[in-house]
């Protein structure tokens, strides 16, 4: 992660804002009463939650954009105006049930990110739902053929992951994959390698800082159920001190999660649940 709590003038844009564009990620959207009854609540925004956000955004004047709008192949670039980009990992059904009518009524568009080892099972999207979300302009790309942590798997294996799902993805949808979502948001420079090998224009990532589109690793920023509207408010306005706060907290955790990474994988999201 090499988080670094040190802001450079460079990356300070007047006004003490932080260059850069906030994209968001959710894990799963809920209504408050299931919210509530979930051992993964932590990772779940409410139905209540999603909608105040989306409003929060519309009054900071913030165009929602999908990430090839805003990092187009042809290097051209759309008007410049204040922009967010929302993303959701895992492709969890609640992305059809709640998450999609919410953003069509909005028109906004969202990232879904699939494992596409997942689709179709129980709990999780299905083709015939991804492309319905897709035909009103929902975006999908990759989060690997399977949730597991790319960095440390042999360089056979994390071109199969790579390539299985872009492939799959490609082959249902009939379109480009651009970018790829590492699960846990581990990056290395292997990943970084295999995934420009793969074809994919870049890699989002976990490191809490507002995002620079022309880099190869896209920074993301999670919500959570616990986030308030002031934080949400602070963390849209790119504020230094709110994101220098979360950077330490979460270089803080980062060898205590990549050591159970390396050594106890099948506990890592019993970890998550109780200190992300």
């Amino acid at each position: 992660m090499g988080t670094s709590a040190v802001v450079s003038a460079s990356f300070v844009q007047p006004g003490l804002r932080l260059a850069g564009t906030p994209v968001l990620t959710y894990h799963g959207l809920a209504s408050q009463e299931i919210e509530a009854g979930r051992s993964r609540s932590r990772f779940w925004v409410s139905r209540a939650q999603f909608e105040s956000q989306l409003q929060e955004i519309c009054q900071a004047g913030l165009a929602v954009k999908l990430l090839r709008k805003l990092r187009p192949s042809d290097g051209t670039r759309e008007e410049k105006v204040p922009a967010v980009v929302l993303t959701f990992d895992d492709g969890r059904v609640s992305d059809y049930e709640v998450a999609y009518p919410i953003l069509a009524r909005a028109q906004m568009r969202a990232e879904f990110f699939l494992n596409t080892a997942n689709v179709g099972k129980p709990g999780f999207l299905s083709w015939e739902q991804i492309k319905e979300m897709q035909a009103a302009g929902m975006s999908f790309q990759s989060h690997g053929h399977e949730h597991v942590d790319l960095r440390c798997l042999s360089s056979v294996e994390l071109r199969r992951q790579l390539h299985d799902s872009k492939r799959i993805l490609e082959d249902h949808l009939q379109c480009s994959v651009h970018f790829l979502a590492v699960p846990y948001g581990c990056v290395n420079s292997k990943v970084l390698f295999e995934a420009r090998a793969a074809g994919y224009r870049a890699v989002c990532t976990s490191r809490f800082w507002p995002a620079r589109l022309d880099a190869d690793s896209i920074n993301r920023v999670p919500i959570y159920g616990h986030t308030t509207l002031p934080e949400f408010r602070t963390l849209l306005a790119c504020s230094p001190l709110f994101y220098c706060k979360q950077a330490i907290r979460c270089a803080l955790k980062y060898l205590p999660k990549r050591l159970l990474m390396r050594f106890c994988p099948e506990r890592v999201e019993a970890w998550r649940m109780q200190h992300e």
